[in-house]
Formats: C-alpha cells, structure tokens, sequence
C-alpha cells in the first residue's frame, strides 16, 4: 500500500474512542463547518507528491503518539490526586477521631452510651474515701470510658478524700447517696463490681447497700475544666 493509499485509510477509517469525542466536541462549535474542512483536506490529498504523502503521514502518526502520551500522562496525574486526596480524608479522619477520644478521656465533653449507674446508700457514713477509689479503678479496668459520681465529672488526675458527713472528688463534697455513672460494656463492669469477694461485696459488708442498673442508655453530663499547663510543653519532632 503507497502512502497516498495509507493516508487516505487514515481520513476513512471508523474513528477510534478519542477520535469520537474530537469529533462530538467540534460538532459542539459546527458540525457543518467540520464536515467542510474534512472534505477538503480529503481533496487536497490529491494534489501531493509521493514524498509529502509520506511527510505527512509521518506527522499524523507522530501527533498521535504524542497525544497517546499526553492522555497517559494525564490519567497518571488523575489518579495520584484522587490517591492523595483519600489520603488527606483518611488522615483528617484520623486526627478527628483522636480528637475526640481525647477529649472522652479528659472528661471535657459530655457523653452518653450504654453503661451502669451503681448507687450506694450509706446512712451511718460507713464508706470510705478508699472503697470509692476501688470502685473506681474496678470500673477503668473492666473498660469504662467515662465516669461520674453524683455530679464531678471523673479524670485522669482526679482524686477522692474523706470529708465530714461524705467524700470529697476532686475537691467538691459528694454525700450519700452516692450514684456512680459509667459508660462501657454494661456486661463487663457489671461482672467487675459483683464478683465475690469484689467491691460491691465489701461495701455492703460495711452496712451500706449498693445496687447496680443496667439502662439502656446512660448519661454523662458533668464535663472537667482543663488546668492551665504551667511547666509542660509540646516537643517538636527532631529537637
């Protein structure tokens, strides 16, 4: 096949993927126009030499391979910023997530969720600042995420003492009856509070009665003020 032939398979052949959607997007701005000029370069096929047929034809497929190149090219680039944006979500998602078991565990937002709600009644003034603790590091290690009793919110700092007529938490006087709310696996700090032998058991060896309810939803309101750091600060990587 010469090239004048070849050149014109190239103008008659059915038009590829990317050919279509050149063609649809100059039929946007003129398909008659279009159809015109294609008629024409089809007529001045005639009038070229041997040798220009094949410059051209060299040209074409050189021009198609460069743009075979340029559309590779730009669906790498495509796929490396959606990769990169899923990756910015995903990160962002993370810190949030962190953000907000943070601020659970600091006791400076409300929560709700299932849990148990533990009341005592102690009318003689028989418990002590000592058993309240227990009951609480029973309740952290069965897995209870946030804790309050009577109305002081439960930290990572806090501390319980012994005050007349009751307890101190955290400085603030809770008397009898004592309500202690936790959120967690209603099954597991249950079973942490009621073994033989447990907390619950030494409490009410005392004289004082405690029960424990199970609800189906329970709420924390009570939220910790955060202290102004005095001597900590924030290390930055690589110093």
């Amino acid at each position: 096949m010469d090239a004048r032939a070849r050149l014109r398979r190239l103008v008659t052949l059915r038009p590829s993927r990317t050919q279509s959607v050149v063609a649809l997007l100059c039929a946007a701005v003129g398909f008659s126009l279009a159809v015109q000029v294609g008629r024409d370069d089809a007529d001045a096929l005639d009038a070229l030499s041997q040798s220009d047929l094949v410059r051209v034809l060299d040209e074409v497929t050189t021009r198609n391979d460069e743009l075979a190149a340029e559309r590779d090219a730009l669906r790498i680039e495509l796929e490396e910023l959606r990769s990169g944006v899923t990756s910015q979500e995903a990160a962002r998602a993370a810190a949030e997530q962190q953000i907000l078991v943070r601020s659970i565990q600091a006791g400076v937002v409300p929560v709700r969720g299932p849990g148990i709600i533990v009341t005592i009644e102690d009318p003689d003034a028989v418990v002590r600042a000592q058993s309240m603790v227990t009951l609480i590091e029973e309740l952290r290690n069965a897995g209870a995420e946030a804790i309050e009793v009577n109305s002081v919110r439960i930290g990572t700092s806090s501390w319980v003492g012994s005050a007349d007529g009751g307890m101190e938490v955290d400085g603030l006087k809770v008397a009898a009856p004592y309500r202690v709310t936790a959120v967690g696996s209603p099954d597991n700090l249950k079973v942490a509070l009621e073994m033989p032998g447990g907390i619950l058991s030494s409490i009410r060896a005392t004289g004082a009665s405690a029960r424990v309810e199970t609800p189906d939803e329970v709420r924390i309101e009570s939220v910790r003020a955060l202290p102004d750091l005095r001597y900590a600060e924030v290390v930055e990587s690589g110093d």
